[in-house]
């Protein structure tokens, strides 16, 4: 996949959680709110903090007791990501998010309802790189469908490996892209 370079500054969202939330220190959270109003605009989200990397040999993705899950950290993470957005004035928002453990826990932490699973965000990082051709091209006919019906804003919790192969942008654990999806279903980084 060809990757472009966009101009300008990217919307990236790093919640941390050493720092305190004060008013006015909603500026990016604002920011995201005000994109998502605009048509074809998602929102990507790594999941929260899940201590170490890739999945453990002989996970199962329908058993979250084999897999690298959330700690309290991260558990926390999402939450205050979900807290912050509602403060910045992004109401509602339909939630998609893999079927690992940690992105449905992440998602399920937001606070905006049950997710929708999409099997397309299943993880594409390493021992899942085989499956990479697949999912992608399943989650970009999936964003195609959404950007055909114009069904307004949605956030996808997924992984890292995920969210590089359809922006070409690397986000840490808890972090959010505003991305613009086209017909195609191919979706590039916001810029300001």
């Amino acid at each position: 996949m060809k990757r472009s370079v966009f101009p300008g500054f990217w919307v990236v969202l790093v919640l941390a959680l050493a720092a305190p939330v004060v008013a006015g220190d909603r500026a990016t959270e604002r920011a995201i709110a005000e994109q998502l109003q605009e048509p074809y605009r998602i929102l990507l989200m790594r999941h929260a903090i899940a201590p170490g990397i890739g999945d453990p040999a002989g996970f199962d993705v329908t058993d979250c007791a084999t897999q690298r899950n959330l700690s309290d950290e991260g558990r926390a993470q999402a939450r205050e990501a979900g807290e912050r957005l509602r403060a910045a004035g992004l109401d509602s928002i339909r939630v998609f998010a893999g079927p690992w453990c940690r992105n449905r826990d992440t998602a399920k932490l937001l606070g905006y309802g049950e997710p929708e699973v999409l099997e397309a965000l299943g993880s594409v990082f390493r021992t899942n790189a085989p499956h990479r051709e697949r999912r992608m091209r399943a989650w970009r006919e999936h964003l195609a469908e959404e950007y055909r019906q114009a069904a307004g804003p949605a956030v996808y919790v997924t992984h890292r490996a995920n969210i590089m192969e359809l922006s070409g942008r690397s986000i840490g654990a808890g972090a959010m892209l505003v991305v613009e999806i086209d017909p195609q279903g191919n979706a590039r980084p916001v810029t300001q």
